[in-house]
């Protein structure tokens, strides 16, 4: 004959014995005494956070119709219960109290008993005022009803890898951005499904690890924090990129627009715009697509899966910029001419200041002294506001983390020191004329007040219709929860 091991959940296992083998290797029946017993041994080990497992035996005459898929399901003979102990990491509570705080819900999914995971999860911060259920009640349910439960629900136990998707599947229809932890092959089709699927580098296998979109390499849930963190970071970041390239785009195009409508020309020359598209462009993403993520960025809500791009604070910050930028940009033009003056040096008239011409030139005829007075204050408004783009939301202080970003420091004082140039020493090239002192500090103070009024902006939130057009806009639900959802496999 054959002897045949057999392993699986405690309480399982213990429903399809009908004997047990005594300390003295003999084999007596299975009364239901002892197996009540058994089973508040088994709840005993569980509710102390350890992971229970049952082993029995049965002999058979040949091992011809076995199947490791489906053992033996009676007239089993118990040969133990064990409990593992699987402590938690230290830093994993935190890692979940870090989470909550930013607004993803966590949930436990296991197939180990429901008193072990309770206990487990409620070590972790997981389960705290929920429900646990187990995956058969789950299983049980129609999708209306399991919807209805799972705002509720904290720990799904005895869970298997249908329950584990139908779980994912069940949140996305409720608008929610699912992630999903999971480490063995049959977590591949939730970790699919999932919107963001992360596999274990060390413990999970090569199937796993090819449906999930990234790989923990160290197992460490509080690696997900890092995540969720960069995630957030490179979000903002290209949010910041398109506040300040926005800027930039409606100012120049209304200044050349309006400068040929008015009769006045294109105060900006191409060269210039060039130059201008450079900063916006190139340089500009690379400033603002560096700034590292900050604790600060897990202490609000996560994005909705319907929110706009650009929403209501960036739309805010584009038309305050935009409006005083063209307003100083569009005074300059028609009224530059009037109260401006040339005091540069010259061999004829040495320091002497005299006043601009009609058509704005000063004392050097190659070039439009009024125009390099607009295209220096323009690109001053742009360094001046890439500090500001730094900020989208309500934070007063643009500088706050500077000079953690040394890239961005670095193009800051490139732009500067190349503005300068084109402006007093590239005139050729640029169509410019160098500038005296005195405009040279008007056009700074021109820059610099984009700074301050950066300031103001800040210190005020959107209106309120401005922010309903903008969601109508990018037509979000209202029945639409904008907390995603993060489901931690265990087991």
């Amino acid at each position: 004959g054959v002897r045949v091991l057999v392993k699986g959940a405690s309480e399982v296992l213990l429903g399809q014995c009908s004997h047990y083998l005594t300390a003295r290797g003999e084999t007596e029946k299975f009364t239901e005494e002892l197996r009540k017993r058994v089973l508040q041994y088994i709840t005993k080990m569980a509710s102390r956070a350890l992971r229970t497992i049952s082993m029995a035996q049965i002999d058979v005459a040949s091992a011809d119709r076995l199947s490791p898929d489906a053992p033996p399901a009676e007239g089993l003979t118990l040969v133990g219960v064990f409990g593992i102990q699987d402590p938690l990491r230290r830093e994993v509570p935190a890692a979940v109290r870090k989470c909550q705080k930013a607004g993803v819900t966590v949930r436990m999914v296991t197939g180990d008993n429901i008193v072990t995971a309770k206990s487990i999860a409620r070590e972790a911060g997981i389960f705290t005022n929920g429900k646990a259920i187990e995956g058969a009640e789950f299983r049980a349910l129609d999708p209306q009803a399991q919807r209805r439960l799972l705002p509720t629900v904290q720990v799904l136990a005895r869970a298997s890898p249908l329950d584990k998707l139908t779980l994912v599947q069940r949140l996305k229809e409720m608008g929610e951005v699912v992630a999903v932890t999971g480490d063995g092959t049959n977590d591949a089709p939730a970790l699919k499904e999932a919107d963001v699927g992360l596999s274990m580098g060390i413990a999970g296998t090569a199937v796993a690890q090819e449906a999930s979109d990234m790989v923990i390499l160290d197992d460490n849930f509080s690696s997900i924090v890092k995540a969720v963190m960069w995630g957030r970071s490179v979000y903002d970041n290209i949010r910041k990129f398109l506040q300040f390239q926005l800027t930039v785009n409606v100012v120049a195009l209304s200044i050349c627009t309006l400068g040929a409508i008015l009769g006045f020309g294109t105060p900006l020359k191409p060269v210039q715009l060039l130059w201008v598209n450079l900063i916006m462009d190139t340089l500009g993403a690379l400033a603002l697509a560096t700034e590292p993520p900050t604790l600060d960025l897990l202490d609000r809500a996560p994005y909705g899966r319907h929110e706009a791009l650009v929403n209501g604070h960036m739309w805010r910050n584009i038309l305050v910029q935009s409006i005083y930028q063209l307003g100083v940009q569009i005074f300059l033009m028609i009224h530059g001419a009037q109260f401006l003056t040339d005091c540069t040096y010259n061999h004829k008239t040495g320091n002497a200041c005299i006043p601009l011409k009609p058509n704005g030139q000063g004392k050097d005829p190659s070039g439009n002294y009024k125009d390099t007075v607009i295209y220096n204050a323009f690109v001053w408004c742009q360094i001046f506001n890439e500090i500001n783009a730094r900020k989208i939301y309500n934070d007063r202080n643009a500088f706050q983390g500077i000079f953690t970003n040394g890239i961005f420091l670095t193009i800051i004082v490139v732009s500067c020191l190349v503005q300068f140039l084109s402006v007093q020493y590239w005139g050729e090239v640029f169509k410019t004329v160098p500038l005296d002192l005195e405009d040279w500090l008007f056009c700074l103070g021109i820059g610099a007040g984009s700074l301050v009024l950066g300031v103001v902006q800040r210190s005020f939130s959107p209106a309120d219709w401005l922010v309903l057009m903008i969601d109508r806009g990018a037509k979000s639900k209202p029945e639409d929860d904008p907390i995603p959802e993060a489901v931690q496999a265990r087991g």
